[in-house]
């Protein structure tokens, strides 16, 4: 069988792709090919608790070879299943209108528009309904900070502004109190659709192109893996057919073979990933009780910084973390392959992909082993105070995330992804990403310490002996310094590499250009990897980019969404 679409990824922009694409009268059949499991019969992360042990497990959680210039080890990764990041535990926020405009074209108000049209899809309430106590208790520790709530949404998914000063941002999330999930990236395509063909565990390996009289590149067919049968099949384009690059972190590793073909040097470039710092552990105040909905706070607490000689201003977030400890551990097992492993050995766990598997689990057995040790001597504590056995011990705790000054790119043959992390001037030795974090977190540490209690002064000393995490003003400078030697650890969101303006057609004078690779006839990008990182955390960006290629290559068919746009709220 031969297909007229074939779109490589379900994740974020792939869904964004085919719920538009399914709407208009266009009858051509897609192929989706997905390297990772069916979402629908995973059960176990179908609840908040089973996912996180799915994630620290390393099921979900696929490590990149990424380093920085000076060879020191990044754990950065992508989520691998249907519908990416965004169908597990999406952070619902739109990069502005007038960035998206900068960066990809059309106007702002097209994508106030057309953010309206995908935001409805989700069917999302307002977030300010029915507050956890530990939501209400992140947004009144952040007010007397100089943060303020914002109300800047689009079908109550919030939308950053191009202003500046304290944000706070409510956003809708999967989950309702007891953990269940209730609503999914994947749930805005129809999958039983008869123009749909799903393929899970089926990775990419190649592009079949052949030169046309024109002296361009023509996709006719994609040689895929599959992973359960461990044979290599071969998938075919019909004629007048097109293949939607939604890969993420692999749309331009299919590309870079054909780098020369194509001529175009820009692929695999000007590509970036959020810079992460995890920060202090706090107890949740007295009489505040969280729930499985808190392992993700649904808060996002922005800030700006700019340097004078800074061409544009550092959008620099928090995000929030809560729960059970032994849960909330789970979570953030990966956090600890950076802050616990020597970057000698780092070197070889982002390079070989069964050692991380060994690793990560060991670090999920080391937590469990001491998950079991600090509930015994809570149980005996709780005993001979008189206090409740079964008393579970809570966590809440932050990390600071930013986009870096300098961007990144991949090495000729793929294999290596080079982020420019917290790289120095030559010329000033002005090190702007050091001076942001330190900046920062200085000037927000009262706000931090005023999350929670802080824990015992022992528990405190071992965090402080193992990840040198702040407490304090004067310990922020030695952290950063450490950090940025020997923690490097990313959002796991990595974005550019295609760029719209030099790899890709903005398709402004033909809308069915829009996304299409300069040098090629059929071949589009819809994702992260046309744009350079956004300023705040991209799954919204990711799911509108792929729908903004859906909308422009449907243009031609009646039911247009550019031709009657519905009305704002």
């Amino acid at each position: 069988m031969v297909y007229d679409f074939i779109v490589v990824g379900s994740g974020n922009g792939a869904c964004g792709f085919l719920s538009r694409y399914l709407d208009s009268q266009a009858a051509g059949q897609v192929l989706v090919l997905e390297e990772g499991e069916n979402f629908f019969y995973s059960s176990d992360i179908a609840h908040q608790l089973n996912w996180l042990k799915s994630f620290a497990e390393g099921r979900l959680f696929k490590l990149h070879n990424a380093l920085t210039p000076q060879n020191i080890p990044i754990i950065s990764g992508r989520a691998c299943t249907m519908g990416g990041g965004g169908s597990i535990n999406y952070t619902m926020i739109h990069e502005s209108s007038e960035w998206l405009s900068a960066h990809v074209g059309q106007s702002v108000e097209y994508w106030q528009d057309l953010k309206q049209s995908l935001n409805q899809r989700f069917k999302r309430n307002d977030p300010a309904e029915d507050l956890s106590p530990m939501t209400q208790q992140v947004l009144q520790a952040a007010e007397p900070f100089g943060f303020r709530r914002i109300e800047d949404a689009i079908a109550h998914i919030p939308n950053h502004p191009e202003q500046d000063g304290k944000l706070l941002h409510l956003f809708p999330t999967l989950f309702n109190p007891f953990g269940q999930r209730t609503h999914s990236g994947v749930s805005i395509v129809d999958w039983f659709d008869h123009r749909i063909t799903l393929k899970t565990q089926c990775r990419v390996k190649e592009l079949q192109l052949e030169t046309t009289e024109t002296g361009e590149l023509q996709c006719v067919a994609v040689n895929v893996d599959n992973l359960l049968a461990e044979t290599t099949e071969s998938f075919s384009l019909a004629e007048g057919g097109s293949i939607i690059l939604c890969a993420g972190a692999d749309t331009p590793r299919l590309l870079l073979p054909y780098k020369q073909d194509l001529g175009n040097g820009e692929i695999g470039q000007q590509v970036s990933d959020h810079i992460l710092l995890p920060l202090g552990l706090y107890l949740p105040k007295t009489g505040i009780k969280t729930t499985p909905k808190d392992n993700y706070v649904p808060v996002f607490a922005t800030t700006i910084w700019q340097d004078q000689l800074s061409a544009e201003a550092t959008v620099c977030t928090f995000d929030f973390f809560a729960g059970e400890f032994d849960r909330l551990l789970f979570l953030v097992s990966h956090l600890f392959l950076a802050l616990l492993l020597p970057n000698s050995i780092k070197r070889l766990v982002v390079k070989n992909p069964w050692l991380f598997y060994f690793t990560k689990n060991a670090v999920r057995i080391l937590i469990q082993v001491i998950t079991f040790l600090i509930n015994g001597v809570r149980i005996a504590w709780n005993w001979l105070t008189g206090k409740p056995s079964q008393q579970e011990l809570e966590l809440v705790t932050a990390i600071l995330k930013f986009k870096p000054s300098s961007a990144g790119y991949y090495t000729e043959d793929g294999s290596r992804i080079i982020l420019n992390f917290f790289d120095q001037d030559p010329q000033t030795h002005f090190n702007q990403d050091k001076t942001i974090a330190t900046t920062v977190i200085k000037n927000h540490m009262d706000f931090l310490n005023a999350l929670g209690d802080q824990p015992h002064w022992l528990v405190k000393g071992l965090v402080r002996l193992l990840t040198q995490i702040p407490y304090s003003q004067d310990q922020v400078e030695s952290y950063v310094d450490t950090y940025s030697r020997k923690f490097l650890l990313t959002e796991q969101h990595l974005a550019g590499g295609c760029l719209y303006g030099t790899v890709l057609n903005q398709g402004l004078d033909h809308p069915q250009d829009t996304g299409k690779v300069y040098g090629a006839t059929n071949i589009y990008v819809a994702d992260l990897s046309s744009v350079p990182l956004p300023r705040v955390s991209p799954q919204m960006t990711a799911y509108l980019l792929g729908f903004h290629v859906a909308e422009q290559l449907c243009s031609d068919h009646p039911n247009n969404l550019a031709i009657a746009h519905p009305p704002l709220n």
